[in-house]
């Protein structure tokens, strides 16, 4: 058969790779595998990655530069482009046609606009979820009806809801239809956007594997999970999956499995269970997103307008409270903070100095190495009273630093002039 005749027979597939950076338990890459006969894997970056600071957009391409390695390893070709896919894509198709593009969910409107304008471009289009514990068509209800309180969803989605096994890691992929020079950025060049990010995350989905059967294997830090959790000094008092899950590195179904393998071969506690009711409230804030769209960034309820001015001396750590001020400075310094802090910080911004929730979301979005979308916008809305919890709570830091630093050792660390 001739050349000409195998490109006729050839599915080209464009797989556009999105916060889906794994092998496992990736629905995409499966439909990929099956399906396509050629083609190729492209990633661009949203516009949420291009608001990133340096240590979130550190550990996005050096998790980037690991999986390219993986998948080309297996057959495919794959093209990163540090730009929008409105840029790029209307390129990549003027150089050659696609049967399918198969890409992955995303509940967050910009990125479900994106989705949209994909569509429209007239190549069909396939997508899968791949982000949530739940399929929709899982859940107990239809998104229209999402409960507007987290207590309400937990207890329906436990009752009635359906979690899917992890899929399997396919072992081969298939290649480009087109020869001649890979396009977008070489391995070089993404990791040359890698400077430095917290050195107790590494990068990539093997790091995240890793982590997951550290944390509950080898070290069996499962069992005191609900009670160790808000420890703001020793790293291993929490899970710390959060930055693997938040560009899908990781599979919140593998984490899942995992847990119940735990119960079943080891012990089933409290704290074995509050794990995958920690993973329960990343899936609430998913579906919120789907349902409520752009509003997510807005509030709920009527938005709080607060002051920009209170803002500059809570990002620099220098509102004169030690607490709040320790916290702010490990963001800053590290990309990262623990759960407890985070609450108390958005509480603080918002009331105490009076300032406005949005721009603290948007903080986080810059610097958090794990900064997900529907989960950070979702819990400043719900500090701010204007998310799902509408109640005036209100966090003194005084009381919060003797129940949670009552020596005073994370201050000394992170605020080290008091």
């Amino acid at each position: 058969m001739d050349s000409l005749s195998l490109l006729r027979l050839c599915m080209n597939v464009l797989y556009w790779l999105r916060s889906d950076l794994r092998l496992h338990d990736n629905p995409c890459l499966l439909r990929f595998a099956e399906e396509a006969t050629c083609g190729q894997i492209l990633w661009c970056s949203s516009r949420s990655q291009r608001r990133a600071g340096v240590f979130r957009r550190s550990f996005l391409f050096s998790s980037l530069a690991t999986l390219k390695v993986e998948l080309e390893s297996r057959g495919a070709q794959v093209q990163v482009e540090d730009r929008d896919i409105r840029t790029v894509l209307p390129e990549l198709l003027q150089q050659q046609a696609f049967d399918r593009i198969v890409f992955q969910d995303e509940p967050c409107s910009e990125e479900v606009e994106d989705a949209l304008w994909v569509r429209s471009l007239g190549v069909p289009c396939e997508s899968f979820e791949g982000r949530a514990l739940f399929k929709r068509a899982d859940l107990p209800f239809a998104i229209e009806e999402l409960p507007e309180v987290f207590t309400s969803f937990r207890k329906k989605v436990e009752a009635q809801g359906t979690i899917a096994a992890p899929l399997p890691t396919p072992r081969q992929l298939p290649g480009p239809r087109l020869e001649g020079r890979q396009p977008g950025l070489s391995l070089a060049a993404i990791t040359a956007r890698v400077t430095h990010h917290h050195a107790m995350i590494q990068a990539g989905e093997v790091a995240g594997r890793e982590r997951l059967d550290t944390y509950l294997w080898t070290l069996d830090r499962l069992p005191t999970y609900k009670t160790t959790r808000d420890g703001l000094l020793e790293w291993n008092d929490s899970s710390k999956l959060s930055p693997w899950l938040a560009i899908g590195a990781l599979s919140p179904r593998l984490v899942y499995q995992e847990i119940q393998r735990y119960e079943n071969e080891r012990i089933r506690n409290e704290s074995t269970y509050w794990l995958g009711f920690e993973l329960l409230w990343r899936d609430y804030f998913h579906w919120i997103a789907l349902k409520w769209g752009r509003r997510l960034f807005t509030g709920m309820r009527a938005t709080l307008r607060g002051e920009r001015k209170p803002l500059d001396l809570w990002i620099q750590g220098k509102t004169g409270q030690p607490f709040i001020d320790a916290h702010m400075n490990e963001l800053r310094l590290t990309g990262w903070m623990s759960n407890r802090g985070r609450q108390n910080v958005a509480n603080y911004l918002v009331k105490s100095l009076g300032g406005d929730w949005r721009l603290g979301a948007a903080n986080f979005e810059e610097q958090l190495i794990d900064y997900d979308p529907a989960s950070n916008w979702g819990n400043w809305a719900y500090q701010a009273g204007v998310g799902q919890d509408p109640r005036d709570r209100r966090f003194d830091p005084t009381h919060q630093a003797s129940l949670y630093d009552p020596e005073g050792l994370y201050i000394q660390r992170w605020n080290p002039p008091l």
